[in-house]
């Protein structure tokens, strides 16, 4: 199994209802396997915002970069944060 693509990113979102911010930064990668060939691992930029606390680390997994974004939509969801891109 090997990477097909990788990328760093920045993944920012707002917390619903304040003016405060969160972020990570993230590796995007696509291997060359054939299930959940697409992984986002993100790592939390403090500080912390007041209301919510965000986990250190958390690593996404899916078949298609469409489908890993998803998953970070609802994972920001749970928190009560808006995607910003």
């Amino acid at each position: 199994m090997g990477v097909k693509f990788e990328s760093q990113e920045t993944v920012t979102g707002r917390v619903r209802g304040t003016d405060e911010w969160i972020e990570y930064q993230a590796i995007l990668r696509v291997e060359d396997s054939e299930k959940n060939s697409v992984s986002l691992e993100l790592t939390f930029v403090p500080p912390h915002p007041f209301i919510v606390n965000m986990p250190e680390q958390k690593s996404l997994k899916a078949e298609s970069i469409a489908e890993v974004f998803s998953s970070l939509v609802h994972f920001f969801d749970e928190y009560g944060i808006d995607f910003e891109c």
